[in-house]
C-alpha cells in the first residue's frame, strides 16, 4: 500500500510538473508579439499627427475628387494609417474600438494586410493580430476583407468572438457589412454606396483595390446619376402643364 501511494504521489506530482509547464508554454506563446507590430511600435522617425493629418487631407482630397465627372484615384500609406490610428481614432472614435482593445497597428504587404493590437481584459494581457485579404467583388462597389490567422500571441483564437466585436465596431461606425464563409475562414462584404446625398445626381464606382509594399491603390470613376426614362417623361410631362 505503501509503494502505490508512493507512485500515485509521484504520478501526480509528474502530471503537474506537466501542467504547469504547458501552462507556462501557453503563457509564453500567449506573450508573443509579432514582429511587424514590435517594429511598429519601436518606430520613432514617423510624425504620427503629420501622418494623421495626411490620410485625413487625402481622404478630403478623394471626397472632393469623386464629385466630378471622370475617374479618380487615391493612395493610402501605412505610415497614414498607423499615424491615424495613433493620433486621431482615439479623440474623434473613442467608442469605435472593442473594450480592452488598444494601440492598433498595420502592415501593408503586395498580398495582405496584416493587423495587431493589444489586448487587455484586465486578468489577461496579450497581443491579437489576423492577416486581411482584400478583393473587389463582382459584385458593384462591394469588397471582400477575408480574415484569417487571428492569433493572441503565437496561439490560435476562436474567431468567433472577435468577429462579433468587429461587427459592433462596424455598426458603431455606421459601415454595411455583412458575412459570408469562404474555404473555413470568414469573409467580411462591406458595400459602398453607388449614391449618397453629398453627391447629388451622381453615382460613384470603385473600380480597383490593390495592395503595394505599405500601401493601399483606390480607383474608380464617378459618373451622372442615371434618371429612369418613366420618371423623366413625369418630369417633362408636368413641365408642359406648367407652360400651358
Amino acid at each position: 500500500m505503501r509503494k502505490a501511494i508512493r507512485y500515485l504521489l509521484i504520478t501526480t506530482a509528474v502530471v503537474l510538473g506537466l501542467l504547469g509547464i504547458a501552462v507556462l508554454g501557453l503563457y509564453q506563446a500567449a506573450q508573443r508579439e509579432p514582429e511587424f507590430y514590435q517594429q511598429a511600435m519601436r518606430e520613432s522617425t514617423v510624425d504620427y499627427a503629420q501622418a494623421g493629418n495626411e490620410l485625413e487631407q487625402s481622404m478630403l482630397d478623394l471626397h472632393n475628387e469623386v464629385r466630378s465627372i471622370g475617374t479618380w484615384e487615391a493612395v493610402f500609406t501605412e505610415d497614414q494609417i498607423n499615424g491615424w490610428l495613433v493620433a486621431d481614432m482615439p479623440e474623434k472614435f473613442p467608442n469605435v474600438l472593442p473594450r480592452g482593445t488598444q494601440e492598433p497597428r498595420v502592415a501593408i504587404d503586395t498580398d495582405a494586410i496584416r493587423v495587431a493590437c493589444k489586448f487587455d481584459n484586465g486578468k489577461f494581457t496579450t497581443v491579437v493580430s489576423m492577416l486581411l485579404d482584400v478583393d473587389l467583388t463582382t459584385d458593384t462597389n462591394t469588397v471582400a476583407v477575408r480574415v484569417s490567422k487571428l492569433r493572441a500571441g503565437a496561439l490560435p483564437v476562436p474567431l468567433k468572438q472577435f468577429l462579433d466585436k468587429i461587427a459592433v465596431a462596424a455598426r458603431r461606425g455606421d459601415i454595411s457589412l455583412r458575412w459570408r464563409q469562404l474555404d473555413g475562414d470568414p469573409v467580411a462584404l462591406v458595400t459602398v454606396p453607388v449614391s449618397h446625398e453629398d453627391y447629388a445626381h451622381r453615382e460613384i464606382y470603385v473600380d480597383s483595390i490593390e495592395l503595394r509594399e505599405g500601401e493601399i491603390h483606390l480607383a474608380g470613376h464617378t459618373e451622372h446619376k442615371h434618371v429612369p426614362l418613366l420618371n423623366a417623361s413625369i418630369q417633362l410631362g408636368a413641365s408642359n402643364t406648367v407652360q400651358r
